[in-house]
């Protein structure tokens, strides 16, 4: 074999390395953008195809050509993926440190391989130049082969080990990339030390260190074991505050159901008081009025006028806890200057603790919508109808426009901070929960924005409660 043969070879495995390489970053892509699936995935990996062709053509050193090609997928998740930019570093990150420990990694099988094939060749013979371009080129096909093996490995361990990272904050992607920068550094290092020109003579490390082709293939695999183990950990400790916070979320309902229970007996028990009362206050009337005593009479009927204001309900519901809610959230309002309108009537279809967790949840989220416009602008509207088997609550606001609704979600995003470090929801966590009940009354929760108004629709069916499998 010649040079040039050699040249050709060497130009078609680096062909073959660019492919690989731009196949496994549209799988670490997909693997941190699955929300995002669609025919912009294969951008970024097209972007890479063709940066490295490109600048192939120039003189130029590898680095340079991966930072080029690093510079236009960044600038391409800069202009589609702007909210996520930390998400695309990470993955150039992951990528670059895969790259180098399947570098490292391969180059030690590459090394064991010329040595053994190179000892075998007679310097003596006339086809020696021949056998050693013929070794050259053998020895680049393993190298490419074994990278590539081991790169894709890796790349689809993580794949695998990805399994929701919806949400990734720049703190995440600095715990996560720290040992892909040192992994990085590690392996550039040893590269620069596998062979040192010294005057006319060169230092090879692995014929001056030969215990070194196990151990730095080791060192590689264990960065990388720990960089798996990194982001298995961190996921786990994410899903783990998700259920506390859904647990503590569940707690802090639950009580407030017990003060509307206990709110609406203590309702009621007054009611019951003032009747047991009222043979009392009549004699004291009638005492007043054989007394002459007109005036104090004026005075006692105005204390008992304002006795039983208090106990008066603008929205009766049929039902006590409901009452209290509703007017609860009426009595906020109208010190919010929100105008509030409910056509509510409850017949006890489905337990009417359920039904009350959806109308403290979509009520508070309502008037809290309110609350951000001028006084007067904010307005409440609540009604409960029937359609067969089927209870349909109505729920609809006014508000400041800013809450999309996300494309592909049955719930808006928001930026709320979670009460518990480390976690921002990406839905409201009162909207899920509204959603989990409806879920469970074979039913659902359904979203429209129509200007500057927010229509929530809750479907419940009435009957059995059961599980929804999703």
């Amino acid at each position: 074999m010649s040079r040039p043969a050699v040249e050709i070879v060497n130009s078609i495995l680096n062909i073959w390395k660019i492919a690989v390489q731009s196949i496994m970053l549209l799988v670490l892509w997909t693997a941190v953008f699955r929300e995002k699936k669609g025919k912009r995935d294969g951008i970024a990996a097209a972007l890479f195809i063709f940066a490295n062709i490109g600048i192939g053509f120039l003189p130029c050193t590898v680095w340079v050509q991966y930072g080029v090609s690093a510079f236009a997928i960044m600038g391409y998740a800069g202009i589609c993926y702007t909210k996520q930019i930390g998400k695309a570093v990470f993955v150039m990150l992951a990528f670059y440190n895969f790259h180098c420990l399947g570098y490292l990694m391969a180059s030690s099988i590459y090394e064991k391989i010329i040595n053994v094939m190179m000892k075998s060749l007679d310097m003596m013979k006339d086809s020696y130049l021949q056998e050693m371009y013929r070794c050259m080129a053998v020895g680049m096909f393993c190298l490419v082969f074994a990278y590539s093996v081991l790169f894709v490995a890796m790349v689809l361990i993580l794949y695998r080990l990805m399994k929701d990272v919806t949400i990734m904050a720049w703190q995440d992607v600095i715990l996560l990339s720290i040992l892909n920068f040192v992994g990085s550094m590690i392996a550039n290092v040893v590269k620069g030390l596998l062979i040192v020109r010294i005057g006319t003579d060169a230092f090879v490390l692995f014929d001056e260190k030969p215990d070194l082709l196990w151990k730095i293939p080791m060192i590689a695999v264990l960065i990388f074991a720990g960089e798996a183990a990194l982001i298995y950990f961190w996921q786990r400790y994410r899903i783990l505050l998700g259920e506390r916070q859904k647990h503590f979320v569940e707690e802090q309902q639950v009580k407030a159901m017990k003060k509307r229970l206990e709110e609406a007996e203590n309702f009621y028990g007054s009611i019951r008081k003032v009747r047991h009362e009222m043979k009392n206050h009549m004699a004291n009337i009638k005492g007043l009025a054989g007394a002459g005593g007109y005036g104090e009479i004026g005075e006692y009927v105005r204390r008992m006028d304002e006795t039983m204001q208090e106990l008066e309900y603008k929205y009766v519901t049929g039902n006590a806890v409901t009452d209290v809610i509703i007017n609860d959230k009426y009595r906020r309002s109208e010190k919010a200057g929100i105008r509030f309108d409910a056509d509510f009537c409850y017949g006890g279809e489905i337990p009417v603790f359920d039904m009350g967790i959806i109308l403290n949840n979509l009520l508070d989220n309502a008037i809290e919508a309110c609350e951000k416009l001028e006084t007067g602008k904010g307005f409440i509207r609540l009604s409960l109808k029937r359609k067969k088997q089927f209870l349909i609550l109505y729920v609809e606001n006014s508000f400041d426009g800013a809450v999309p609704v996300s494309k592909g979600s049955p719930l808006p995003p928001t930026t709320k901070q979670s009460i518990l470090p480390g976690i921002i929801t990406e839905h409201g966590i009162g909207l899920e929960n509204v959603r989990d009940i409806a879920e469970r009354y074979f039913g659902g929760v359904n979203i429209k924005v129509k200007g500057d108004v927010f229509h929530v629709t809750v479907m419940l069916q009435q009957g059995e409660v059961g599980k929804v499998s999703k």
